[in-house]
């Protein structure tokens, strides 16, 4: 197999590139194939599994995995990046690989900008709970239901601040959550009784009601057919 054209990273390594490692397999291939399929598309996650097929024979197989919007190429495109890096990986699977390096040059790349994007959101994260705690717990010490809705609505959605931001807490302030919990959910069965007594008496008064209109209507439909026949019984004689 001819030697690879390779692509320096940071480090010093040697990777080659996924277009490299198919003009590599088609010059030595005329009959060759690459086939690429979607194995799982769901949820914002693509999973494309690649073969390379000789003389009707699948020689390598190879995955990938990308999530949607998990950095800027991917807010777009990772569909075509999951599939080019399950094109390399199949290609490295029966050779087309410089040193040993299953990786392409592409997944390295990506690897590397997946580090950096996870560096970046945890220093954000640290500010953030450095930020909102200080919030939480001043509106915990003066009590300030306002100041503590302020800070719960930050939690929406973010399970990792939440976290985080409740293990600031000490101990008296973690109980006063904790006993704010419970009146909530007892002032909300209060709520939630009287609006079903309110719903009961509601529904007595219509069922009431109806039943006074209809006696009535029972009522009037009684006394027209007595005037009626009283009519009739004085005209006949």
């Amino acid at each position: 197999m001819e030697k690879l054209e390779t692509v320096k990273v940071a480090g010093g390594a040697d990777y080659a590139m996924v277009v490299t490692r198919i003009h590599s397999f088609v010059q030595q291939h005329a009959n060759g194939q690459i086939l690429t399929e979607i194995v799982k598309d769901e949820d914002g996650v693509v999973v494309f599994k690649a073969h390379a097929v000789i003389d009707g024979i699948i020689r390598g197989t190879g995955h990938a995995m990308e999530r949607e919007g998990s950095n800027n190429i991917n807010k777009t495109s990772h569909y075509e990046c999951a599939e080019t890096s399950a094109i390399g990986r199949c290609l490295a699977m029966i050779g087309y690989m410089p040193s040993g390096a299953i990786a392409s040059y592409e997944e390295v790349e990506n690897a590397k900008l997946q580090q950096s994007k996870i560096k970046e959101h945890e220093l954000t994260l640290t500010s953030a709970v450095a930020y909102i705690s200080q919030a939480f717990q001043s509106a915990i010490e003066e009590e300030n239901e306002e100041g503590i809705l302020e800070v719960l609505a930050d939690f929406k959605g973010n399970t990792s601040l939440k976290t985080a931001v409740w293990k600031t807490l000490n101990s008296e302030q973690a109980e006063f959550m904790t006993e704010r919990a419970k009146l909530l959910a007892e002032e909300k069965k209060v709520k939630s009784e009287e609006k079903l007594a309110t719903n009961k008496k509601l529904a007595k008064e219509h069922a009431d009601k109806t039943l006074l209109m209809a006696n009535k209507a029972k009522y009037n439909k009684d006394v027209k057919e007595a005037l009626a026949t009283a009519t009739k019984t004085e005209l006949g004689k």
